[in-house]
C-alpha cells in the first residue's frame, strides 16, 4: 500500500483499518526516519495530493520534529540537527514550496516550518528564512493563502522560540506582520494571522518601541485593527493592546488621550464578550503596572532616590468612567462567569470608589461560579489592605462578615481567600 493511501487512513472511522496505518507509519519512521521525512514532506508539497493526506503528512513531520513535553521536544531537535544536511535542506525545501498551496486552515505547513525554524535558528542554520518569509507577506503577487501561511509560520515561530534568537531579525518580521494588519489589507484571514503573529512577537520588539516613528507605526495599525468587522481581529487587536500596555507602558502617554483610552471603553461597553473581556483586560493590566510603580515610588522614597519609572496614573484619570462600566458588568446575568470574574479583578485594584461596590461584592460571595467567589473573596482582602474603611463602614461590616463565615465552609480555593480576608480585615480594623 503507498503512502497517501496510509496518510488518508489515519483519520479513517474504521479501528482497525486506523490502526494499521498507525503501525505502518510507526514502523516507516523507525526504519529510516530521515527518508521518511523526506516522502512525507513530499505528500505534503505535491498541491495535487489530497487535503486529508497533505494534512496527515504535516501533522506527521510536525510531530516528529517537537513535543509538549520539553525533554523529547529538545530531543527531537537534536535529532533533527543530526541528519545531513542535504536531508534536512530537502525537506526545508519542501515544506516551504507548500506554504500557500493548501485548502485547509490552520496550515500544516507552517507549523512544519515553524518547528524546523524553532531547532535551527538558535543554531545560526537557515539564517534567511525570516527574509524568505517577510518577502512571501510582501510580494505583490503572493495570494492570500501563502500570506495567510507565512504569517502563520511567523506566529508559531516567535510563540516557541527565545525572544533573544530574533532580536536581529525583528525588522524583518515588523516588516511582515505590518504589511498584514495594515488597513487596506483585504483579506481577514490574513490580518488575523498577522496580528496573531504580532502578539507573539512583541517581546523582541523592544528596540522598535524605543523608536518613535516605529512605534507610531506599529500603535497606528494595531489601533486600526481594533476597529476591524472581524470580531476575531479585533480580539486579537485589543489582547496586543493589553500586552503592549505590560510591555511598554512608560511609552503609552502619547496614545492613551488619543486612541486607546476611547477604543478600550468602546470595547468594555461591547455586546461581544470576547471584546468586552479584552477591554476589561487592559485596564486590569493598566491598574497592576500601577500599584507596582506606587509601590517602587515608595521604595525609591524610603531609600531616597529617584524611582527608576513612574506612574502615569491612567487608572486615577479614567476612574470616573470605569466604575459604571464596571459595576454594570459586575450586575450581568450573564452564564459565563469570566466577565464578572475579569471585572471583579479590574475593581479590586480601583482604590477609590469601592464603597459603593461593597454590596456587590457581598452578593457575589454566592455566585454559583466558584472562580468568581474566589476572586470576590481575594479582592475582599485586597480592599481590606488597600482602602479599610470600605469595608469597615458600619453598613456593610455584618453582612460582610456572614458571607465570609459561610465562605470558611466552601471549597478549599475559596476557604483559603476567605481567611486571608479576615486576616487583612483583622488589620484594618
Amino acid at each position: 500500500m503507498d503512502l497517501i493511501s496510509i496518510l488518508e487512513k489515519t483519520v479513517s472511522p474504521d479501528k482497525t483499518e486506523l490502526e494499521a496505518a498507525q503501525v505502518y507509519l510507526e514502523q516507516a519512521a523507525a526504519n529510516n526516519l530521515p527518508e521518511f521525512l523526506k516522502s512525507l514532506s513530499n505528500v505534503l508539497q505535491n498541491a495535487s495530493n489530497t487535503p486529508v493526506a497533505r494534512m496527515a503528512a504535516g501533522l506527521q513531520l510536525k510531530n516528529a520534529l517537537t513535543s509538549k513535553d520539553l525533554e523529547i521536544r529538545l530531543k527531537y531537535q537534536e535529532r533533527w540537527l543530526q541528519f545531513p544536511a542535504e536531508i534536512r535542506n530537502y525537506v526545508k525545501q519542501n515544506v516551504l514550496s507548500a506554504l500557500g498551496t493548501e485548502t485547509i486552515r490552520p496550515s500544516s505547513a507552517a507549523q512544519c516550518v515553524a518547528y524546523i525554524a524553532v531547532a535551527e535558528l538558535p543554531r545560526g542554520e537557515w539564517p534567511e528564512l525570516i527574509q524568505m518569509l517577510t518577502q512571501n507577506v510582501t510580494n505583490a503577487n503572493s495570494t492570500e493563502m501563502t500570506k495567510e501561511a507565512t504569517l502563520e509560520a511567523i506566529g508559531y515561530i516567535c510563540q516557541d522560540i527565545e525572544p533573544e534568537v530574533l532580536v536581529t531579525q525583528s525588522n524583518d518580521i515588523l516588516t511582515a506582520i505590518v504589511h498584514g494588519i495594515r488597513k487596506d489589507e483585504p483579506s481577514d484571514h490574513v490580518k488575523l494571522a498577522a496580528t496573531n503573529a504580532l502578539l507573539n512577537s512583541l517581546e523582541f520588539t523592544k528596540a522598535n518601541f524605543e523608536k518613535e516613528s516605529e512605534r507610531h507605526f506599529i500603535m497606528q495599525v494595531v489601533c486600526e485593527a481594533t476597529q476591524s468587522s472581524d470580531t476575531k481581529v479585533r480580539v486579537a487587536a485589543l489582547q496586543c493592546l493589553v500586552k503592549i500596555m505590560s510591555l511598554y507602558y512608560q511609552y503609552m502617554e502619547a496614545y492613551m488621550g488619543p486612541a486607546l483610552f476611547a477604543i478600550t471603553m468602546e470595547a468594555m461597553k461591547s455586546d461581544i464578550d470576547e471584546v468586552a473581556l479584552q477591554g476589561i483586560e487592559f485596564w486590569s493590566n493598566v491598574c497592576d503596572e500601577e500599584v507596582d510603580l506606587d509601590i517602587e515610588a515608595t521604595e525609591a522614597a524610603e531609600q531616597g532616590r529617584p524611582p527608576a519609572r513612574t506612574s502615569r496614573f491612567y487608572a486615577k484619570g479614567a476612574l470616573q468612567y470605569l466604575v459604571p462600566i464596571l459595576m454594570q458588568t459586575l450586575t450581568k446575568q450573564n452564564p459565563d462567569w469570566r466577565y464578572r470574574d475579569a471585572a471583579v479583578m479590574a475593581f479590586a485594584n480601583l482604590k477609590p470608589v469601592v464603597e459603593q461596590a461593597m454590596p456587590m461584592f457581598i452578593e457575589l460571595m454566592s455566585d454559583e461560579s466558584v472562580v468568581v467567589r474566589d476572586t470576590v473573596a481575594w479582592t475582599i482582602g485586597r480592599v481590606c489592605e488597600l482602602n479599610p474603611e470600605a469595608a469597615v463602614n458600619e453598613a456593610y461590616l455584618k453582612p460582610l462578615l456572614e458571607a465570609l463565615v459561610k465562605g470558611l465552609s466552601a471549597e478549599p480555593r475559596v476557604a483559603s481567600n476567605v481567611c486571608w480576608a479576615f486576616s487583612s480585615l483583622a488589620e484594618a480594623l
